[in-house]
């Protein structure tokens, strides 16, 4: 008995999660076209997203301070910004980070070379940007180009470790050749 009511509430809870999930998966996917916002940096910029990107490729990075993962990914994203950015690429920023977590997100930016905009989510992950990336993990990224404003990779591993190279890469060569 007591593993039937176990999986009678298990089993909704699963059901949601997955609903959820797949809700958020279509939210922005490959190929599709990204939600548009409009957000002010950290910095105090005004960003109005994919408008003020025009001739660029944009990743939108989603990560924390507090998250490991989301650390060892900035050192690979650091040296594709310095390579990239004279073709065109630009990274912003979304702090999951709690939002009075400014002092020790701008800390952690210092510290890691991370020069790119940023912007810190007012609700962590139910914030608005998360929500119209459908974003439930991090580290999570998307590449969008400026111009059409499609989502060319989406949240799974083609902007993470070896593959965020060869990702950027082909997407400044469709970029250069239109295919």
């Amino acid at each position: 008995m007591k593993n039937f009511t176990t999986l009678s509430c298990v089993i909704p809870f699963l059901s949601v999660l997955l609903l959820c999930s797949l809700i958020g998966a279509e939210t922005a996917k490959k190929g599709t076209q990204a939600p548009t916002f409009t957000i002010k940096t950290m910095d105090g910029k005004d960003i109005n997203f994919p408008g003020d990107y025009k001739g660029k490729l944009v990743i939108l990075d989603f990560w924390a301070t507090w998250c490991g993962p989301c650390m060892e990914e900035v050192p690979g994203l650091v040296k594709a910004y310095r390579q990239y950015h004279p073709k065109g690429l630009e990274i912003l920023g979304f702090s999951l980070d709690k939002p009075d977590a400014g002092d020790t997100v701008k800390k952690v930016m210092a510290q890691k070379h991370m020069t790119w905009d940023m912007c810190l989510s007012k609700a962590e992950f139910s914030g608005k940007i998360p929500g119209l990336y459908g974003v439930q993990f991090i580290p999570s990224a998307f590449l969008v180009d400026g111009d059409t404003g499609q989502i060319i990779a989406g949240a799974g591993g083609a902007l993470r470790g070896e593959n965020l190279s060869h990702t950027l890469e082909a997407a400044f060569q469709q970029k250069v050749t239109g295919k």
